[in-house]
């Protein structure tokens, strides 16, 4: 689970931008992000790692704050995957193998079935382009600047471990361009980047929502990159279910 130690400005660069601080942007971001509670998209998806590369088609629902919905198909619509994540835990069939697991919803177990190895935020982050910034004291500073956006940083605990998480803004929009989780050792565990913004509509609110992501940990040399077609967001009778045939293999992980 992540937790918010402090926060502080990023480095600065030599741009141009108007200097504002940290508070303000941060409000900025999160006016946009909290439009989003309910997802419902597919679209094009590719994978690659050390183990396995591929691409195909990928259907995602997300109700925040606990329950992400994935189902990938591959050519001529074959069904690869389904895996029904909540926070606590998770549940995952492979439809070649004819295989499920269930599980607790680590870090390593996410990786270990969608081939990218994030925390349960990091995914739902990662597949909305929605981030809610913790306000700290030092917010009241200007926002540090780099290649032309605004950087924001925070530091964060991940189980024992202290690291940081660089949030690089759009100076127009207010919204995420990239994200990095960054571990004590300095080195980059997850990057985002976010492409192709539109102005959506949601609930009669507008909101600006990334086509495009790219979900990369290079530590693991793993990537996974989405290009969404259809999107809707904030229905209500969204249903989460993946349906494990009686024939299948179970395994449990811790």
């Amino acid at each position: 689970m992540l937790l918010v130690l402090a926060a502080c400005t990023g480095s600065s660069g030599n741009n141009d931008l108007e200097s504002i601080p940290v508070k303000d942007i941060k409000e900025r971001v999160n006016r946009n992000s909290v439009v989003i509670e309910t997802m419902e998209a597919s679209g094009n998806i590719a994978f690659d790692s050390p183990e396995q590369s591929g691409t195909g088609w990928i259907e995602v629902k997300i109700k925040k704050p606990d329950t992400v919905f994935v189902r990938i198909e591959g050519p001529f619509g074959i069904s690869i995957a389904n895996a029904l994540i909540t926070r606590n835990d998770f549940i995952y069939y492979n439809a070649q193998e004819n295989k499920a697991i269930t599980g607790s919803s680590t870090p390593i177990n996410i990786g270990a079935i969608l081939r990218i190895k994030v925390t349960f935020d990091e995914l739902i982050s990662g597949f909305t382009g929605s981030f809610v910034l913790n306000n700290e004291p030092a917010d009241s500073s200007g926002a540090g600047s780099e290649n032309g956006l605004y950087l924001v940083e925070q530091l964060i605990q991940i189980d024992e471990n202290q690291g940081k998480q660089r949030f690089y803004i759009d100076p127009s929009l207010f919204t995420v361009s990239r994200y990095n989780s960054i571990d004590g050792a300095n080195l980059t565990q997850v990057e985002v980047n976010y492409l192709n913004y539109s102005e959506e509509s949601a609930s009669g609110k507008s909101l600006y929502f990334p086509s495009s992501i790219k979900i990369k940990n290079p530590v693991k040399k793993q990537s996974v990159y989405v290009d969404y077609v259809n999107k809707e967001f904030n229905k209500t009778d969204l249903t989460f279910r993946i349906k494990i045939p009686k024939s299948a293999k179970v395994l449990k992980w811790d």
